[in-house]
């Protein structure tokens, strides 16, 4: 619930709240490939993962947002400042990246 919560509302800090729910759930045509960038996906996998706590096996079904998120041409910087506001104060120490190591 945590996951599906921090995703909404970074992906309303991000996107106008009015637009974000159709970029986080946008299904892209059969063959294509989930992502564009790689490397952005695993970054911002990394940016969630080191403010809102390590991503588990379940949580995996959230990574087309993300993937959506690389797609619309989101910097780092801009995930970072989101993942910051939203998960600040969230204790995630019981699932930091830093004990359980990054998913991605």
């Amino acid at each position: 619930m945590h996951l599906e919560s921090s995703i909404e509302l970074i992906g309303n800090l991000i996107f106008r709240s009015d637009v974000a729910p159709s970029v986080l759930k946008t299904v892209r045509p059969s063959g294509q490939a989930l992502v564009d960038d790689w490397v952005c996906l695993k970054t911002v996998a990394q940016a969630f993962e080191s403010h809102c706590g390590s991503l588990t096996q379940y949580d995996m079904k959230y990574m087309r947002a993300s993937a959506n998120i690389c797609n619309e041409g989101v910097s780092k910087d801009a995930m970072e400042e989101a993942c910051g506001n939203v998960c600040g104060s969230y204790n995630s120490a019981k699932w930091s990246p830093f004990i359980h190591g990054y998913s991605a």
